[in-house]
């Protein structure tokens, strides 16, 4: 997200946390995004009224404007997941206006529409869709070595949380360790294979997809790798050079797809 996009969606999001909010709530939302709530103005308040959004809603907007862009793009769910959490008229309105922007969110996550859609979204763990929305956006924008470093953190973000969740072991680990570690103490192939048969595959062929599925994913965590290591040696765009970027984001994506639900 550039910072434009990253005004743009402020304002549009925080437009609706003043509609949408009372008073104290959008204090409330404004500390758990980061922003520094004792500096929103409280005269209304102090004078007996319940607040004054015509005092609150300036002061909101400058606030976050003075955050740094990581801190915004860290801001920005947050405020939106307040948002969506005000009922259904507010959570249709917010839905309207970051459509009206290019934007969606989806699980915790702002994705741009086109980019990694809902439907995609909902076969990912929320700990990659960011990051393989960003990488997406990356190869669109010519940064090919910023696409590969976003697929590849896609992964390395899903798999840190499965070690942290199920105390799976050093999360400081390769990246090619902790997908294989992550597939064989969580047991996906065999999962995946029971899947398969209760869906009416038979058992010789289940077996089989599952095995090959297991193969596959070890060669394309080992090509991430790999490419991930090489990036630095590339110059420039090579029309041969943006297809395995594509690759690389598809091979990712596949991967995260398996801990889905983990």
């Amino acid at each position: 997200m550039t910072e434009d996009e990253a005004t743009l969606l402020g304002n549009a999001i925080l437009a609706e946390v003043t509609n949408s909010l009372s008073i104290p709530q959008i204090r409330l939302a404004a500390a758990a995004a980061g922003i520094d709530a004792s500096r929103i103005p409280a005269r209304s308040e102090a004078q007996g009224g319940s607040g004054s959004r015509a005092e609150v809603a300036p002061a909101l907007l400058q606030l976050y404007a003075e955050l740094t862009h990581d801190r915004k793009e860290r801001a920005l769910p947050i405020l939106a997941e307040r948002v969506m959490g005000a009922g259904d008229n507010a959570r249709e309105r917010l839905t309207r206006l970051l459509g009206q922007h290019g934007y969606q969110f989806y699980n915790g996550t702002l994705i741009q529409v086109g980019v990694l859609d809902a439907r995609e979204a909902q076969h990912l763990p929320q700990t990659a869709t960011s990051e393989l929305a960003k990488a997406i956006s990356r190869l669109a924008d010519n940064d090919e070595s910023g696409a590969i470093t976003a697929a590849c953190g896609a992964v390395d973000a899903t798999t840190t949380a499965l070690y942290e969740k199920h105390n799976l072991g050093d999360p400081g680990a390769s990246f090619q360790t902790k997908v294989n570690t992550a597939i064989n103490r969580l047991g996906i192939i065999a999962k995946l294979e029971k899947e398969l048969t209760e869906i009416g595959v038979k058992p010789e062929d289940a077996r089989k997809i599952a095995e090959e599925v297991h193969e596959a994913t070890k060669h394309a965590v080992e090509a991430l790798q790999v490419i991930r290591r090489t990036t630095g040696d590339v110059h420039g765009t090579k029309p041969t050079y943006t297809r395995i970027v594509y690759d690389t984001i598809k091979w990712a994506s596949a991967v995260c797809g398996l801990f889905e639900g983990e």
